[in-house]
């Protein structure tokens, strides 16, 4: 498990170095219209105050929802859930290439990532999107994100969203 940590930071890394995969822009929250929030499913109830705080702003939303192992299904039936199941993963920690081909056709103006700092194998998934502006937790790894926030491990997910991200994608001035 530590080889496959290992292998799978050097290789985010490696691809976060390569900039001309995409271009970065900041936008801000008024600015932003499709939003992508990444988390793992342990989270949920944490996480679906802070959907409808966007979806009172008029945004589109997007999930894309960690599912490990032990938790075969997810009741949740809306399109605009993508489950990322640990099944789709190989034995060396990556996503399947389907798995990242359709996590890439999601369109979206700004990526919110929620998922806890050793979550490597969604932030493998993360660096490939393409979305212009990316916002997430700082961890070990760098130039993962546009925007980097620092979450600590007992903080309010909620709270942490609505003093944090929201503050400063509200605070953003991009043109």
């Amino acid at each position: 498990m530590i080889f496959q940590s290992y292998f799978i930071k050097k290789k985010i890394q490696d691809l976060a170095k390569n900039t001309s995969i995409r271009k970065s822009r900041f936008c801000s929250l008024n600015e932003a219209k499709d939003f992508l929030i990444v988390f793992n499913i342990k989270d949920k109830e944490q996480i679906l105050p802070c959907v409808e705080q966007l979806k009172e702003l008029n945004k589109k939303i997007s999930i894309g929802v960690f599912i490990p192992k032990k938790l075969k299904i997810l009741t949740e039936t809306d399109p605009s859930w993508l489950q990322i199941k640990e099944d789709e993963f190989g034995s060396n920690g990556l996503p399947s290439p389907p798995l990242c081909e359709q996590f890439n056709t999601i369109s979206v103006d700004i990526l919110i990532d929620l998922t806890r700092a050793d979550d490597y194998a969604m932030h493998y998934l993360q660096v490939l999107h393409p979305a212009s502006f990316k916002v997430g937790n700082k961890s070990s790894l760098r130039n993962l994100f546009d925007l980097t926030v620092t979450m600590g491990a007992n903080d309010d997910i909620p709270q942490f969203f609505r003093q944090h991200i929201l503050f400063y994608l509200q605070t953003i001035r991009s043109r």
